[in-house]
């Protein structure tokens, strides 16, 4: 789940389960790209970004601390994986029950926002880097 956008340093950082597919699949390849739909404003965001995942570290322990007490703990402390299936009339809330959290943090260094805006009167699209901008077609 997206945590924090820090536009100076054009850096995203995400908070995941340790143990999600993803963890993984960006330790082996760093270079992602994130998809942002807003339905209010109308606005597709792509953001291609390189990747930095951590799953133990001072940084790692010191956001652990801060969210441990919160609601958002308990996704962090099921026994069972992201992605595993459920029996019949098992509730997934009903997991929490480990005492080592499954936290992990990516951090995201942005190297290029494509913005597309969809309108009825016409849509408008630029890329965006830390360099420069231009208008694209849509």
């Amino acid at each position: 789940m997206l945590r924090q956008a820090d536009v100076d340093a054009e850096k995203l950082q995400i908070y995941t389960d340790a143990r999600s597919c993803k963890v993984d699949e960006l330790q082996l390849q760093p270079n992602a790209m994130f998809v942002f739909w807003s339905t209010r404003l109308r606005w597709q965001l792509r953001i291609r970004v390189v990747t930095s995942v951590f799953t133990e570290g001072p940084e790692l322990e010191r956001l652990w601390q801060r969210i441990k007490q919160s609601a958002s703990a308990r996704d962090y402390l099921t026994s069972a994986a992201p992605g595993t299936p459920l029996a019949p009339n098992e509730n997934a809330m009903n997991q929490n029950d480990e005492t080592i959290p499954h936290f992990a943090l990516i951090n995201a260094s942005v190297l290029e926002i494509d913005w597309l805006e969809l309108s009825s009167s016409g849509h408008r699209r630029a890329r965006i880097t830390a360099d420069d901008w231009e208008w694209l077609t849509p």
